[in-house]
């Protein structure tokens, strides 16, 4: 019980537009009805997903029809946290919350039917935590040139992507630069009406350098 209360386990979808920091995400599927999981196009292997402390990570679910997904303190696909659910899903979004401190080192993504399984490892936090990172503005042109705020030249920001939330992944925007002055950075890329036509989201992604 005491473990339950060192975590936050939600279903959300990610929005867009205002983007937050402190976030990662991984894909997990089960290609071609596979008996076990793959993460981010990986072999299906059912390998260990890596979290820091204090992280939000959004775990994106393709694993339809037959293998829905649970996030256990054990192997056991029984041992979710209460008042977790819904989080027995085969398509959609599961985001872990973990603090800073007292939280499990280790939990399991767990098929609810098969019971094959992988490990998701918790680290402790290092450094201090990167800048809150807002969009304010995004003008487009003969390229794209969008500003966003609290950033400096510690942190990696990465323009991402999507043209479908409910159902597409994101993805780093191509060919992308970033300008740091007086708390503010400027980020310039080309458009992306040849790769995913005229509606598109975007966030920002930060990650140390």
């Amino acid at each position: 019980m005491k473990k339950s209360k060192a975590i936050s386990i939600a279903l959300y979808l990610v929005g867009a537009g205002l983007c937050h920091a402190d976030y990662h995400t991984n894909t997990i599927t089960t290609p071609g009805g596979s008996y076990a999981f793959s993460v981010d196009g990986s072999s299906p292997e059912n390998p260990t997903i890596q979290l820091v402390a204090g992280v939000t990570n959004i775990l994106i679910i393709d694993t339809s029809p037959n293998h829905p997904v649970v996030i256990s303190t054990t192997p056991n696909p029984y041992g979710w946290f209460p008042g977790a659910d819904p989080q027995n899903i085969n398509f959609g979004q599961i985001g872990i919350t973990t603090p800073t401190a007292g939280f499990p080192t280790t939990l399991y993504y767990v098929c609810n039917v098969h019971s094959f399984y992988g490990e998701i490892d918790i680290s402790a936090p290092v450094g201090l935590p990167p800048p809150p990172n807002t969009i304010l503005e995004v003008l487009v042109g003969t390229n794209v040139v969008m500003t966003s705020t609290g950033t400096n030249t510690t942190w990696l920001l990465v323009p991402e992507f999507s043209s479908n939330l409910v159902a597409g992944a994101w993805a780093d925007v191509p060919g992308y630069t970033n300008t740091f002055a007086n708390g503010t950075n400027t980020t310039v890329f080309p458009r992306l009406d040849p790769i995913c036509g005229p509606s598109v989201f975007l966030r920002v992604r930060q990650q140390q350098n």
